[in-house]
């Protein structure tokens, strides 16, 4: 009899078991600002590359280790380079999958990289890759394939620069994408992306919510830890913080304002993680625009401003900022000066320039609580040295937008997050003058200097690193002599993680690494 009750009861028990469904484990997420584009060759904000990583395989991806950084295959399987890091071959996995359920192949590569060189793509990445033999002429329209990038076979690309370039590899944490769905989709392909990451789109309304699933093709390293990610486009930092403390939310940043009471409280301080990011914060001056073209006046304007102040350097949000190379960065130059807040010297700068006073001017920021906060700190910094600013606040998509067109923004708060641990990829892409044009370009400050551009030149395929990094920092001391950024501070990462949300969440390149978190509860 009590055998028979033991067995009614584990048959129950197991019975109730199957009748209670699973709980999906699925990642909450909150943003002000919507994903602009989830089209890996016209991501230009930080926070879309971020959600990207979770729709897009990468070819190769980057680790961070008790070593440092290191290059590891993704979507490769193993990659090697010639001895004069020019020529670069990468074996693709076999078992690499659409979410269209279409097999990943070289070409597919090959495809995503001449749309990315193709103008007409508009891709903010174009110059990052013309370093590709025959990248140039094929940007001009003069021949209807890259020279240097090659298929051998499905599972075979090769890779061929005009000269040798050591950091290159990183470059290749790019995305396979299918030609027929984007010539299927059009500008579609935006919203509804068909890639080979872990999770796929299931739903987006634009401006309230966006939906993703998992990808019932993904065949990656990295299993799929979720069964969905919802992020929520709404509200405000101080919100987001309140929805996370309801249990609303699994992450949140931790907003300036709430930053002592958060460190201070024993229910969350074992839950904050930070990390330094390969960031720079700039208030960048269009050299091309007076009174701002006169150098004097951008030096003025680097001693007059506050920063560490404005960006809460003491507090550990920002690392303060002598030039472009943040302090993680190797090849990073210690010896370097930059401008101290000195309002005096600010004031005698401008007497020297002989221009009259006060000067005018405008600053564009975007919507974040902290830019609005320090854009308001600086025009009150500058009107105290004799340079009345005007501010504008737009989306973070309209200063981007707005700032790579010619004479259109006199300042900007903005910045640069790298995603090469080399001084090439940051300083050549904000300061080559070679890449100025008329119709868009990366070089917001609109800055050529003939010498700077020399030793870009110099320095780019200099495989000794001793010798590359000292190229690349006397080009930093000219930059910073030349003052068409102010260098606000180096980004710091702090951000709150609900107890159940296991693995690494954050990622000195990419801020956020969503696809290696899991839920436990």
């Amino acid at each position: 009899m009590k055998i028979l009750s033991l067995l009614l009861l584990f048959t129950t028990a197991a019975l109730c078991a199957a009748a209670v469904p699973r709980r999906p484990k699925i990642l909450r997420l909150a943003s002000i600002v919507d994903v602009q584009t989830l089209d890996p060759a016209k991501q230009l904000m930080a926070f879309d590359s971020m959600v990207g990583l979770l729709v897009h395989l990468p070819l190769l991806d980057v680790t961070n280790g008790p070593t440092g950084l290191t290059l590891v295959p993704c979507a490769a399987r193993a990659w090697s380079a010639s001895p004069d890091q020019r020529v670069f071959t990468l074996q693709l996995r076999t078992d690499v999958v659409f979410s269209n359920g279409r097999s990943v192949v070289a070409d597919d590569y090959l495809y995503a990289l001449e749309r990315i060189l193709n103008p007409d793509t508009g891709s903010g990445d174009q110059q990052m890759y013309s370093g590709i033999r025959g990248a140039k002429l094929f940007a001009a329209h003069e021949t209807n394939h890259v020279a240097g990038l090659r298929a051998p076979s499905a599972d075979k690309l090769v890779i061929e620069l005009e000269r040798g370039d050591p950091a290159f590899p990183y470059l290749l944490q790019i995305a396979a994408v299918p030609r027929e769905e984007v010539e299927r989709l059009g500008s579609g392909f935006s919203v509804r992306p068909v890639g080979s990451g872990p999770y796929m789109v299931q739903e987006w309304n634009r401006g309230a919510q966006l939906q993703l699933t998992r990808n019932p093709h993904y065949h990656g390293p990295e299993p799929q830890h979720l069964d969905g990610v919802d992020l929520f486009i709404e509200g405000d930092e101080t919100t987001h913080l309140m929805m996370f403390e309801r249990g609303e939310l699994d992450v949140a940043e931790i907003p300036m304002p709430s930053f002592r009471r958060l460190t201070h409280n024993p229910r969350w301080q074992r839950l904050i993680g930070n990390t330094q990011r390969f960031t720079t914060r700039g208030l960048i001056i269009n050299t091309e625009i007076p009174p701002l073209d006169n150098v004097l006046v951008r030096r003025a304007i680097s001693h007059a401003l506050n920063r560490d102040l404005r960006m809460r350097v003491a507090q550990g949000f920002h690392t303060h900022a002598k030039g472009m190379l943040p302090p993680v960065m190797p090849g990073y130059n210690p010896r370097l000066r930059g401008y101290d807040y000195n309002p005096d010297k600010a004031r005698e700068i401008l007497r020297k320039s002989g221009l009259p006073l006060p000067l005018r001017t405008g600053l564009w920021h975007t919507t974040a609580e902290d830019m609005r906060a320090a854009a308001q700190g600086f025009q009150w910094d500058l009107k105290q040295v004799g340079i009345e600013i005007e501010l504008k606040e737009v989306s973070a998509a309209e200063l981007v937008a707005s700032q790579s067109i010619r004479g259109t923004v006199p300042m900007g708060l903005s910045g640069w997050n790298t995603r090469t641990p080399d001084p090439s990829e940051i300083l050549t892409s904000n300061f080559d003058g070679r890449t100025i044009t008329s119709a868009m370009t990366g070089n917001y400050a609109f800055y050529n200097n003939p010498a700077f551009n020399r030793l870009l030149d110099l320095a780019a395929p200099e495989v000794d690193l001793p010798k590359r990094y000292a190229l690349y920092q006397q080009a930093e001391e000219l930059l910073v002599d030349d003052a068409p950024w102010v260098f606000l501070g180096h980004k710091n990462i702090r951000a709150l993680r609900q107890p159940w949300l296991k693995g690494p969440i954050l990622d000195v390149l990419n801020g956020y690494r969503l696809d290696r978190v899991w839920i436990e509860k």
